[in-house]
């Protein structure tokens, strides 16, 4: 088990290289010179090119690259061009509040999904299924954002039980702080849970119909353990690619969702920056919003070892 977990995590090594060669072109090809931006438009060629030389931007693409790399892993993100404060501390403020929502909108998604996935598989074309049908349908078609305009309208303006702004850290206040995340991470984690839902009541539909399912009921075993021991273990695999692979959208949601909600987070980290063409900002949060999806799926990886000894011998 330890050369396989050890393998999948040296495959990850350069995927994560290759995303922040991404990041980093993606941002430097985009038209336009922050320096001039910095410099505001009645400054002069001079004070433009010494801006230019503050920033590094004179260097070639490859030696801002290595410089940028070298700062990251001296745990240096540089100043931000835009606000003058360390890129760091303003993460450290940013970070928190986006991974409350994340990790509440997974939760959500997950005691939604999954249940609702297994009621509809093991009993197809039933009242289950019928519901899964349309809850899927609803959520699906209906944008994260839009999907919270409506709940902010409803629950916040109209019967004001939720507030429509802000966020509590869970550490200072749990209760104000799921209080600040109930809406937001229900207009997240919507989505996900109705695409867990779908593939979960797939897995298992197909997985019910196995021999050993059939040999488990004749042994006289409970309804219940033979879902849980037999099918749904069976069946696990491809919902936890599915989980992990939405791990990404939950983080795009979450940046979106803030935005409606008017939380702070690398959202409005991330869109501040974007329209400052704060380079380093910019960089430094899809660094780590790019981290954590390659982190989730590497743990997705490790994870059919244990949920399948065949995976570890291949």
């Amino acid at each position: 088990m330890l050369a396989y977990v050890l393998a999948r995590v040296l495959q990850a090594i350069p995927v994560l290289v290759l995303a922040s060669i991404g990041v980093f072109l993606m941002l430097r090809l985009v038209p336009g010179d922050p320096a001039e931006l910095l410099a505001g438009q009645d400054a002069t060629d001079e004070d433009v090119a010494r801006i230019r030389t503050q920033l590094g931007l004179n260097d070639s693409l490859p030696e801002q690259y290595i410089g940028w790399l070298a700062d990251i892993f001296q745990g240096e993100l540089g100043v931000s061009f835009a606000r003058g404060q360390p890129v760091s501390r303003m993460l450290r403020t940013a970070i928190p509040p986006t991974l409350e929502l994340t990790i509440a909108s997974y939760v959500v998604a997950i005691v939604i999904g999954i249940p609702l996935g297994i009621l509809g598989g093991i009993r197809p074309r039933s009242g289950w299924d019928w519901t899964l049908s349309g809850y899927t349908l609803i959520t699906i078609g209906i944008p994260g954002f839009v999907f919270g305009i409506i709940m902010l309208w409803v629950f916040s303006v109209r019967l004001d039980w939720f507030p429509t702004f802000g966020a509590v850290s869970f550490i200072d206040d749990p209760a104000r702080s799921l209080h600040h995340l109930a809406l937001p991470a229900i207009a997240t984690g919507a989505g996900v849970a109705a695409v867990l839902a779908r593939y979960t009541r797939t897995t298992i539909a197909e997985v019910m119909g196995n021999d050993f399912v059939r040999t488990a009921r004749a042994k006289g075993l409970a309804e219940s353990r033979v879902v849980v021991r037999h099918a749904l273990r069976n069946s696990m695999i491809p919902v936890v690619t599915v989980m992990a692979l939405q791990v990404g959208g939950l983080l795009g949601g979450a940046v979106i969702v803030e935005q409606v909600f008017t939380r702070p987070g690398l959202g409005r980290l991330m869109v501040n920056a974007i329209q400052a063409r704060d380079y380093l900002v910019v960089q430094s949060t899809l660094i780590i919003l790019v981290s954590v999806f390659i982190t989730a799926n590497l743990a997705a990886d490790i994870a059919y070892g244990f949920l399948d000894p065949r995976v570890r011998g291949r």
